[in-house]
């Protein structure tokens, strides 16, 4: 855990968000929000779709930059130190967790030590959650084949792994029965009271989040337009109190009767015979009650409901803040103090009656220079929030730490597609072997057979190492699984070699296969030189890493199937793997020279008959260096983070 100062644990100066839309339109995502998170309170964030909620969150978590503004979390400037934010912050999205396709203990566990948690404590956690949510008879059965609530109490438990200062939920009781959202409320306040977590709460369930919120934040259309606590909006608002009335066998009140209540309240008929509705403030609840027991007289009364002002009502009755015009010659931007009030910040005195719904006055807004750049301007950040440079070794422990258990996850994933490997790895290149030493009058020489057995293994290291990888990078896209990732604090180059070292080790039957396949059925033997043990790999890396490019870059994926195959079909034909170099046409010879497959079919058959030499030299180079570039471009693809 990051150590962090005494401030609020968040601080939002000025935030604005912008990006062009239909048009180039200038749209604000956020506009001007300013405000403060103190630690240890639980934050509500309420408002409808497109209000901005999600974009201000990506940019707590660091994954999105804002246009203009700061913030700052647990301490730390977001803007210069988003990696070390993540550190510091637990953040369970809507959708799209990862580690589906392992077991629910496995995926607190991993991450947990994801989180910088040490081995025994993430265990002794993983240990804690299972049993505080009640996951016992599920704890080793696969994520995925649980049920819909289930599987959103382990995403909740790996929010909690690592015990993130700050935690950040997105809708947390979706899916839940009545008896799991009340545990879920029952932690989240529990972790705010005992262990001092502040917890940011974005949810349309209004209704249950307001036993667990301290303040909340309504946005409409980018802007905060209500700040305060539960009871402050409510007097802001004028929300009211309702006593919904049936009088006894569907009579109706007497003049003097509805008169009396009117005094107090706004009388209406309900929607049947003998029903009334009364509303009226929170502070004439005493009166209302003293009228219906004393001068009704419960004789006269059948039944009877009454409820005070909930946060639901707030929320519907406060209107929208109509659109304030771009004013992109103002002089200065608002004070961030004038504008909480204008939107209703605690303590700010409301304008409208105490019966009728506030409406917070449009504030003109700040220029916004960068924005019509199309570039982020620097955001301005206190002295205090700079973070050192962590130590060398330090870096390289969490790095090996991030890629042994990403490693772990993405070889249990094979569990899920073991007969697409099996195929690939086994029967295709068996298939190749078999068939293309019967073209013609049969290829049955040596020279032969050593191109045909080193061609259908680097062809099958291809068609797995390529279509594979990319097709699950696409996967990972589409479930949403990657802003997971992003928001864990793990680098991209660790996800990158351990989703790319887990592919390496399923596709590597296809070499072995190829070359086993010629000594059984043709009887030639082979010396397979020491030297394949970087041969393989460095050849199967360029491979990976383009299918990763590939996956980052379409999103479609049926459109990353069709790419791929049409790659590896180019492979087959333009690189000399199944014939001599001097076989193809000048136009593919020349275009071999720029396919890593030729260097490494070339590699492959040196290291087969232990033929050492210049040659060999060459092929080793240019493997080494297209794998350093393949893994630079794959980094550089993902994307990780928005601009």
């Amino acid at each position: 855990m990051v150590k962090t100062d005494d401030g609020p644990a968040i601080e939002v100066r000025d935030l604005v968000r912008a990006y062009r839309g239909r048009g180039s339109e200038l749209v604000r995502a956020n506009d001007g929000l300013t405000f403060n998170v103190p630690r240890g309170q639980v934050f509500g964030l309420f408002g409808a779709n497109g209000a901005g909620k999600t974009t201000l969150v990506l940019q707590m978590l660091g994954l999105v930059r804002p246009t203009s503004g700061s913030i700052t979390v647990n301490g730390i400037d977001v803007v210069r130190h988003p990696e070390l934010v993540k550190s510091t912050v637990g953040f369970l999205p809507q959708r799209g967790l990862s580690m589906r396709l392992i077991e629910a203990r496995r995926a607190l566990h991993y991450t947990g030590r994801l989180r910088g948690q040490s081995e025994a404590d993430a265990r002794r956690q993983t240990d804690e959650l299972i049993d505080e949510l009640g996951l016992g008879p599920y704890a080793d059965r696969q994520v995925e084949k649980l049920s819909g609530g289930l599987m959103r109490l382990v995403n909740f438990g790996m929010t909690l792994m690592g015990r993130p200062e700050l935690i950040v939920l997105d809708e947390p009781t979706n899916e839940l029965d009545p008896h799991n959202r009340r545990l879920i409320w029952d932690i989240v306040q529990r972790r705010a009271a005992e262990d001092g977590t502040t917890v940011v709460l974005v949810t349309h369930n209004v209704l249950e989040a307001e036993k667990a919120v301290h303040r909340v934040a309504v946005m409409h259309g980018g802007r905060i337009t209500a700040m305060g606590t539960p009871g402050e909006l409510k007097e802001q608002t004028g929300a009211r109190a309702r006593l919904e009335l049936f009088v006894r066998d569907g009579d109706s009140l007497t003049d003097e009767e509805a008169a009396r209540l009117g005094r107090i309240g706004l009388v209406t008929p309900g929607d049947r015979s003998g029903s009334y509705l009364v509303t009226a403030p929170p502070d004439r609840i005493q009166p209302l009650l003293e009228v219906l027991v004393t001068d009704l007289g419960v004789t006269r009364v059948d039944d009877f409901r009454f409820a005070r002002p909930t946060l639901e009502d707030v929320y519907l009755n406060l209107k929208p803040a109509r659109p304030a015009p771009e004013a992109p010659d103002a002089p200065e931007p608002p004070s961030p103090v004038k504008e909480l009030a204008a939107v209703g910040a605690p303590g700010a005195e409301p304008e409208a009656a105490p019966d009728a719904p506030a409406t917070p006055q449009p504030t003109r807004r700040a220029p916004l220079p960068a924005a019509r750049t199309g570039r982020p301007a620097p955001a301005a950040s206190p002295a205090s929030t700079r973070a050192p440079r962590r130590p060398l070794k330090s870096r390289l422990a969490t790095f090996g730490t991030s890629f042994k258990y990403l490693w772990f996850e993405h070889m249990l994933i094979v569990r899920t597609s073991w007969h697409v490997h099996i195929v690939f790895g086994i029967f295709m290149p068996l298939t190749m072997v078999f068939g293309f030493s019967r073209i013609g009058s049969g290829l049955t020489d040596q020279s032969s057979l050593l191109y045909i057995a080193s061609g259908s293994g680097v062809f099958s290291i291809a068609a797995l190492g390529t279509t594979a990888i990319a097709q699950r990078i696409g996967a990972i896209k589409a479930e949403g699984s990657m802003m997971y990732y992003a928001s864990l604090p793990i680098s991209k180059i660790a996800f990158v070699t351990a989703f790319i070292a887990a592919r390496l080790l399923l596709i590597a039957p296809g070499l072995l296969t190829s070359l086993l396949a010629v000594e059984l059925l043709y009887d030639i033997q082979l010396t397979l030189s020491p030297t394949l043990l970087f041969v393989y790999p460095l050849t199967a890396l360029p491979l990976a890493a383009l299918g990763l490019v590939i996956g980052t870059l379409i999103d479609r994926i049926e459109l990353i199937s069709i790419v791929t195959y049409m790659l590896n079909f180019l492979l087959l034909l333009g690189a000399p793997l199944l014939i001599p170099l001097e076989a193809l046409p000048v136009v593919l010879r020349v275009i071999s020279y720029a396919m890593p497959t030729s260097y490494g079919a070339d590699a492959i058959r040196h290291s087969i008959t232990g033929d050492i030499d210049g040659s060999f030299a060459i092929d080793v180079a240019f493997l080494a260096v297209t794998s350093v570039a393949s893994l630079w471009i794959a980094d550089r693809a993902l994307r990780w983070r928005v601009s």
